[in-house]
């Protein structure tokens, strides 16, 4: 069919917008009378109005940092740990959602010079983070800014995400029904076209999107580690990629404080340990993104603790 080897030939030129070769499926798929592909389409075409709708290859957790002072000294563009808030606040302070039409995060890719996508944290969430900070044993800290931020490498993935998943669905309808020339025939495939759909565009949603200083890292760890048990929260550390050296660095401190169970927050010893992991994970010698390493450090001190 003419239509789809248009739209074929279009994605494989990638010098093109995306927006054509998805006008042309919005139009495949208003014939087809698939309301899911013209859906998807759609969204793509204008952009995604809630995060209900909105796909998971379009979400990304950014890094945090800031500027703050403490005592004498001012650090800049530094990692601000969020451990200790509520959950559903800390993962809308690292959350970074693209909404935008293809269009538009075309054009953001072609005008982007620094790299990096910034969002400053208005004056009352840096607020919110600031006074949890100074809870966690960092009495004389003041955060003057703080802002999250991930690289422009994002918006390419997800031009990347659609012009290749739209081209392999175009691909594989074009393998399995190449011989239809006529509209009518092929809406009878409608339920073949569908499973095709589910495997090459809806279902593929990617890989857990963290980014760090623009390279994937995404780690899914099971936390087994009984309270008190120090044998086995050395092995998880060093499970999740830490140091030798960092894992027998907490080993050593972390009973020599005793938590905030109340608050559920750390020893000061255990925080500035913290802080220094998170700074590895933002320079790269611990390959994982921030967003994740806050994570997985505070569930995994949570759970040795038994909090």
């Amino acid at each position: 069919m003419k239509l789809i080897n248009d739209i074929i030939n279009e994605l494989i030129d990638t010098e093109k917008s995306i927006s054509s070769p998805l006008l042309k499926t919005k139009v495949l798929a208003s014939r087809l009378q698939n309301e899911v592909l013209l859906n998807w389409v759609s969204n793509e075409l204008k952009g995604y109005d809630t995060a209900g709708d909105l796909p998971d290859y379009r979400k990304y957790n950014g890094n945090i940092t800031g500027t703050y002072i403490n005592g004498s000294m001012q650090y800049n563009d530094q990692p601000v740990p969020t451990i200790g808030l509520k959950k559903e606040l800390e993962e809308m302070l690292h959350s970074m959602d693209f909404y935008q039409s293809i269009s538009s995060l075309e054009t953001l890719k072609g005008e982007n010079k620094s790299g990096k996508l910034e969002h400053t944290f208005p004056a009352e969430l840096t607020g919110i983070i600031h006074q949890n900070w100074r809870k966690m044993g960092n009495p004389y800290l003041q955060l003057v800014n703080c802002k999250k931020s991930i690289s422009v490498n994002a918006v390419v993935e997800i031009l990347s995400f659609v012009r290749n998943n739209l081209l392999d669905f175009m691909l594989k309808i074009d393998s399995e029904f190449g011989n239809i020339t006529e509209i009518e025939e092929l809406k009878t495939k409608k339920e073949e076209i569908a499973t095709i759909m589910n495997q090459t565009i809806i279902n593929n949603s990617g890989d857990g999107n963290v980014l760090n200083t623009g390279e994937k890292a995404n780690i899914t760890a099971t936390i087994n580690i009984n309270k008190g048990n120090k044998e086995e929260l050395a092995k998880h550390l060093q499970d999740i990629g830490l140091s030798e050296a960092d894992t027998t660095e907490l080993i050593d401190i972390i009973d020599t404080e005793e938590p905030n169970f109340d608050n559920k927050t750390f020893g000061q010893k255990v925080n500035t340990w913290t802080q220094k992991m998170l700074g590895k994970a933002l320079d790269g010698s611990w390959n994982i993104g921030i967003g994740a390493a806050g994570s997985l450090i505070a569930e995994t001190v949570k759970t040795y603790y038994g909090m």
